[in-house]
């Protein structure tokens, strides 16, 4: 009885034993002494030792073994040549910014912005180039304490003067743009206020609450009710980011997601075909749209939802989950349509100076800026590759940063066929698998297009080149005498090597071709043999 007793309770602790991260005991001996101690602990143990020191100046040194770091412990404590020993432990992250109701905000450890924030609290990327988040909605109070430091401020404009300083057909649009006024000046409203505390309110300032971003620029647009008023929004940020493109980032602003926390509900994408259409625009300059779905427990896909039921790609559709970490019993859900959760149950944030500053809401509308944040920050990492990816092909990074959320989401039993993703957001995870795909591959190699081989294998046609950059090239195959027979679209990867292979479609006559590239007004070609190829 009794030895049935102890197997029983010995079980679980060998069980734990085995499963434990082993990380070894660090030791404080001699150099004198750390070879006898060595060998003696191999010899009475019986298991592998392996000693390394822990530096040039430290009488310190990591013993690992076979052994789980308990009973390795408990061998290092029984020796007479070690005079001190400790289990080696994994240090928990401890940036955290010393906002003083940062207690109140449970989801940024539901969603591991802790962790993420190890890597970066945003504002800028690799390039050093400010991040701007646009945000559509109702007004803001952008003197706000914990928000006027991260309100955008446009370099180029003067305040107060009536003139359009920058030509980008706005006067004096310094801090974003009221579309419902057509004037500089928004809109004092609740809603907005909400939005921006949760995307960007300023991290680490001994104040109120922190965003997920505690460094951003953000850019407000302040909108009337109606789907025109929103367009309206939807295409002063557009503007912003075009000239920012166009111009190499010496106007507009770098706009890399807009977050809008408002709908129609039960409407259908077929009946709002320019509305949905905008998405396409705003992703091909390279802005990911993060939007809310409806706050009523509706099945979009059944009843309709705007903008939730657009198909863009460059659309992020959000809905809800409550403090349980499920999902909320009244939020909008579909598993083409809605493509990931975010708390959204009691989230605290700023508000206006008449609510007293901050103030805890509940609703999709919580959740999408969350989301929103999150994709902002993934670009503030600081990685050439990315930056690399953005500036030379935006609409790639934005379904990148899409792509990536989606993928590495915390999975929950009760968003499974609600949601795309079936998951709710996870930022370090996002970010770690962000770095993993994009920053530990090497960028492809950039200079004057050239092609390096050209190869004529079993009727296909292989070629090694180098380009500028990643803009689209024009590929052509001539015969001797001079004549087109194959044309073609090639884009250089932004990673990796870059070649491409080609399948003419047909059987090339004849022994000598020639294969061109055509990059603007820049052309090279390279001859190749269809007959004895080498």
């Amino acid at each position: 009885m009794h030895r049935t007793l102890l197997i029983f309770f010995m079980l679980p602790f060998l069980l734990y034993s085995q499963q434990a991260e082993k990380l070894g005991v660090i030791v404080r001996l001699s150099e004198a002494g750390h070879r006898k101690a060595f060998q003696a602990m191999a010899a009475r143990s019986g298991a592998n030792i392996r000693i390394s020191p822990l530096g040039f100046n430290l009488d310190a040194y990591l013993i690992e073994s076979d052994l789980n770091d308990d009973d390795l412990y408990r061998l290092c404590k029984s020796m007479p040549e070690i005079s001190e020993a400790e289990i080696n432990r994994r240090l928990e992250p401890r940036i955290k910014p010393n906002d003083t109701r940062l207690t109140e905000q449970y989801y940024l450890t539901l969603i591991k912005a802790f962790e993420a924030w190890e890597t970066t609290t945003g504002g800028s990327g690799f390039s050093g180039k400010e991040i701007v988040i646009g945000i559509v909605d109702e007004g803001f109070e952008i003197t706000h304490e914990d928000l006027s430091e991260n309100i955008y401020t446009n370099p180029d404009e003067i305040s107060g003067d009536n003139i359009d300083n920058d030509n980008n057909g706005y006067k004096d649009d310094v801090h974003g743009w009221n579309s419902r006024t057509s004037s500089p000046i928004h809109d004092i409203k609740s809603h907005g206020t909400n939005i921006l505390g949760v995307l960007g309110a300023k991290g680490n300032n001994n104040k109120g609450i922190s965003g997920i971003n505690w460094n951003i620029r953000l850019q407000p647009v302040t909108t009337g009710f109606l789907v025109s008023d929103v367009l309206k929004g939807y295409d002063y940020l557009l503007n912003e980011k075009k000239l920012y493109n166009q111009s190499g980032g010496t106007k507009g602003s770098n706009i890399v997601v807009i977050n809008y926390s408002g709908g129609l509900s039960k409407a259908f994408a077929k009946d709002y075909p320019i509305w949905c259409g905008l998405y396409d625009k705003m992703g091909a300059e390279g802005i990911l749209n993060v939007s809310a779905t409806t706050n009523e427990d509706d099945n979009v896909e059944t009843v309709g939802d705007m903008p939730s039921t657009c198909t863009s790609p460059y659309l992020l559709v959000v809905n809800s989950t409550n403090k349980a970490d499920e999902k909320d019993p009244v939020t909008g859900y579909g598993n083409v349509s809605v493509d990931i959760s975010a708390p959204g149950d009691r989230i605290l944030t700023t508000d206006t100076q008449s609510k007293g500053l901050y103030r805890t809401e509940t609703g999709t509308s919580l959740s999408t800026p969350i989301v929103a944040g999150a994709a902002a920050l993934l670009f503030a990492i600081p990685c050439e590759a990315i930056n690399t990816l953005a500036t030379d092909d935006p609409p790639s990074s934005v379904l990148a940063a899409k792509d990536v959320l989606m993928a590495n989401i915390d999975k929950k039993a009760s968003l499974t066929g609600k949601t795309v993703s079936g998951g709710r957001l996870n930022i370090a995870a996002s970010m770690k698998a962000m770095i993993n795909q994009y920053c530990n591959v090497e960028l492809a190699p950039k200079g004057t297009l050239k092609i390096n081989t050209a190869s004529w294998v079993d009727g296909m046609l292989y070629v090694d080149y180098i380009s500028p950059d990643a803009e689209p090239l024009t590929v052509k195959i001539f015969d001797i005498a001079g004549r087109e027979v194959y044309s073609a679209s090639v884009t250089p990867p932004v990673f990796g090597n870059k070649n491409f292979t080609l399948d003419p479609g047909r059987q090339l006559e004849g022994m000598l071709y020639f294969v061109a590239l055509i990059h603007g007004k820049d052309i090279v070609g390279k001859g190749f043999n269809v007959q004895f190829p080498k």
